[in-house]
C-alpha cells in the first residue's frame, strides 16, 4: 500500500513516468521493508510476549540478521531514490533516519512515535509527487493530511490493543499514561477529522463518489473505537486508506486526462 500510494502521489503531481514509476516503487518498498525489519529488531522482546510467532521471537531469524538485513535494505531504497531526483534522496534519507529513530526510540515515547509512523505513512505520497518537483509536493498536501490523520487514528488504536505487551516492556505508550478511554476519544477525533478533511479535497466529483465509501469504513472504526474494540476499529482504518488509494487514483487518473498526459 505504501509503493501504490507512492505512484498515486506521483500521478497526481502530473509526472508519471514509467522510469520514475518504477524506482519510487521499489525506494518505498525497500525503504518500508527495513522499516519492518529494524522495529522486529527492536522489538524483539515486547513480540516475544505479543507476537510470538514472527521471526525473530520464533527463533527463524537471528536478531543479528535481521538488523544487517534492515541495513541493506535502506541503502538499497536511498540509492533508487537517488537515480529520481535529490529531493527525492533527500526525502529518502530523511525517512530512513525516521524509521531508525522511531524502532529504538520513538515507539516508547507517548504520541511521538505514533505522529512519526503518521507523518512517515502520509508521506510516501509526498515522495512520489518530488519526482515531479515542488508542484508535485503541493498537489499531494491533502492525500499527505487525509493518510496522517487516519494514521495517527490508527496507531492509537493499535496502542490499545497492544496495552499488555507495551507495559510488560516498559513502554510508555499514550493509553498506558492517558489511559483507554482518553486514548480511544483522540483515536476517534483524529478519524472524524479525515472523514471532513476528505469533502474538501480538489479532486473532482468522481472521487468524492469513491472517497465517501473509504469515510464509512473511518465511521465505523469510530463505532468500533467506542465500544472498545480496538483491533476491529484499527482494520477499518486499513480497509477505508485503501478506498481512498482508489479514489485518489481516480483523480489523478482523471487529472491526467485534463493535462493531456
Amino acid at each position: 500500500m505504501a509503493a501504490a500510494a507512492a505512484i498515486i502521489g506521483l500521478a497526481i503531481g502530473g509526472g508519471l513516468v514509467a522510469r520514475a514509476a518504477a524506482l519510487i516503487f521499489l525506494t518505498v518498498f525497500l525503504i518500508t521493508g527495513a522499516g519492518n525489519a529494524v522495529n522486529d529488531y527492536y522489538d524483539r522482546d515486547i513480540d516475544a510476549i505479543n507476537r510470538p510467532g514472527r521471526p525473530i521471537p520464533s527463533g527463524r531469524v537471528s536478531a543479528k540478521n535481521a538488523c544487517y538485513y534492515s541495513l541493506a535494505l535502506f541503502a538499497s531504497g536511498c540509492l533508487f531514490a537517488g537515480m529520481v531526483n535529490q529531493i527525492c534522496l533527500a526525502v529518502a534519507a530523511f525517512n530512513s533516519v525516521l524509521l531508525f529513530l522511531y524502532a529504538r526510540n520513538l515507539k516508547a515515547m507517548p504520541l511521538a512515535g505514533n505522529v512519526c509512523v503518521a507523518f512517515l505513512t502520509g508521506s510516501t505520497f509526498l515522495f512520489g509527487g518530488a519526482a515531479a518537483g515542488n508542484a508535485g509536493l503541493l498537489a499531494n498536501r491533502v492525500p499527505f493530511l487525509l493518510s496522517f490523520l487516519v494514521s495517527m487514528s490508527r496507531e492509537i488504536a493499535k496502542d490499545i490493543e497492544d496495552m499488555a505487551g507495551d507495559l510488560a516492556g516498559g513502554a510508555r505508550t499514550l493509553p498506558i499514561l492517558a489511559g483507554e478511554r482518553a486514548s480511544a476519544a483522540l483515536a476517534a477525533t483524529f478519524a472524524l477529522a479525515a472523514v471532513v478533511l476528505g469533502f474538501f479535497a480538489p479532486f473532482g466529483r468522481v472521487y468524492l463518489m469513491i472517497v465517501v465509501v473509504a469515510d464509512l469504513f473511518f465511521l465505523l472504526s469510530v463505532l468500533k473505537i467506542a465500544r472498545g474494540d480496538a483491533t476491529g476499529a484499527q482494520k477499518a482504518l486499513k480497509k477505508g486508506m485503501a478506498v481512498a488509494l482508489v479514489a485518489f487514483l481516480a483523480a489523478a487518473l482523471l487529472r491526467g486526462q485534463l493535462l493531456g498526459i
